[in-house]
């Protein structure tokens, strides 16, 4: 039985157009038609490949500790629609979704252009999550994009600065199949005279960068020289790190989450310097909201039947390479004896030729199963005999393909030994389906 939510998603999913089409006209004159909402807003615009959504809950997390009325705005959500917008860090009710689909669902029939070519999805969602944003009155909105940056619905707004998280390789069919055409489309979004920043990971796409702001006329900031995480200790529980002269804790776990949290530090410092409004952002609002961080499905730790389960949305190569860093970082601590199994699963679009051999590199089982039940989803089958090809020259039938992940998991869990880990990653849609079960 569906409940509010799912129900609202059922519906936005039929009225809205079909797939993914980029370009801003639409999201645009549906914006107008209800008034414009993110004319309204202060927005704190994050793009990138990898870290995105940990950089942006840090930074809402700091500012509400600040005392400030925050927005978040994020994609996809794991369980629920409802997890895509917080307010001062709760979910809002879904009539007050239901209540701002109506209003955007009614000026898309009202306007002849807008019902012969409906917003897609993501755009409906976009404008009605932006209305509710303006109708919360609040002081800034941290809004993550979808992807891309040129033409993905998030760029209409008038963001107050854009952040730029690390790029690496996806979404290929979109943007292009270089790290440079990648980049260059990210980078499209930076707005003339608007503080942008980039979390160099050095080569072509830094150039690009610098390149971008220059054109646009934008101040120019990379977030390594302003400060890099030292001292990093990783728990199951949560990362410590030195960030300049202060000591901080975050709740999530890994190597990567310390330089995001950093970075998320970094912008906000930056910006209580160069822009008004963020005169709240002190050393008291930095430490408190780095350790209330809440942003579920990245190496989050559960227990299940007694066995450790780590949760992880590492769904390309450069997100399973931090995974990879961070598992055999607190194995050589002793933070975790030892992997017992990985649970797997990635969407068909995903380039999983890296993340394979990395996988058969810890010589333990490997449960391939779906991400979800779409046509979009990588047969387990098919991966399975992808994993056992790769390993045969150290173990044969290392993969065991299951249809159901909650099946693979328990598989999984029953075959792991005492004190060892569980890991779950390739898909978020998996870490989704796996929370719910």
């Amino acid at each position: 039985m569906m409940n509010d939510f799912d129900k609202l998603s059922d519906d936005i999913e039929k009225f809205s157009g079909r797939g993914i089409r980029l370009g801003l006209a639409r999201i645009s004159r549906l914006l107008s038609r209800i008034g414009s909402p993110e004319k309204n807003l202060r927005v704190i615009h994050v793009l990138g490949t990898n870290g995105k959504g940990s950089t942006a809950a840090s930074m809402e997390s700091i500012c509400l500790a600040a005392g400030m009325r925050t927005a978040l705005y994020t994609s996809p959500h794991l369980v629920s629609l409802q997890e895509r917008l917080r307010i001062s860090g709760s979910y809002l009710p879904a009539a007050a979704w239901r209540g701002a689909w109506e209003r955007a669902a009614g000026a898309v029939m009202e306007d002849e252009e807008l019902n012969a070519s409906r917003p897609t999805f993501f755009e409906s969602l976009t404008a009605l999550c932006f209305l509710m944003m303006q109708e919360a009155e609040v002081d800034i909105a941290v809004v993550e994009a979808g992807l891309g940056g040129r033409y993905d619905a998030t760029s209409a707004c008038r963001p107050a600065a854009v952040v730029v998280t690390p790029i690496g390789m996806d979404h290929m069919e979109y943007l292009g199949n270089t790290l440079e055409s990648i980049a260059a489309e990210k980078f499209a979004a930076i707005r003339r005279g608007v503080p942008a920043f980039y979390a160099a990971n050095g080569g072509a796409p830094a150039e690009l960068f610098k390149r971008a702001c220059s054109e646009a006329g934008s101040p120019r900031f990379e977030l390594s020289r302003i400060a890099e995480p030292r001292n990093i200790v990783c728990s199951l529980g949560g990362t410590s790190f030195d960030y300049m002269d202060l000591r901080v804790f975050t709740p999530l776990a890994g190597i990567h989450q310390a330089y995001n949290a950093a970075n998320a530090v970094s912008v906000l410092r930056t910006l209580r310097e160069i822009s008004g409004g963020f005169e709240r952002i002190d050393d008291f609002a930095i430490k408190n909201g780095l350790a209330n961080v809440n942003w579920p499905g990245r190496m989050e730790a559960r227990n299940i039947d007694g066995r450790v389960v780590i949760l992880d949305g590492a769904h390309n190569a450069h997100g399973f390479r931090a995974l990879e860093s961070s598992l055999r970082l607190m194995m050589r601590e002793g933070v975790i004896k030892k992997i017992g199994a990985f649970v797997f699963a990635v969407m068909k679009d995903k380039d999983i030729t890296e993340i394979i051999p990395r996988i058969v590199s810890f010589g333990v089982p490997v449960y391939c199963t779906e991400a979800a039940r779409t046509e979009r989803a990588a047969s387990c089958y098919e991966l399975a005999d992808k994993i056992n090809g790769e390993a045969a020259a150290q173990m044969p039938r290392r993969a065991f393909p299951y249809e159901n992940a909650a099946r693979a998991l328990n598989a999984a869990v029953e075959a792991s030994g005492e004190g060892e880990v569980v890991v779950c990653c390739g898909s978020l849609y998996l870490v989704g389906n796996l929370k719910r079960f």
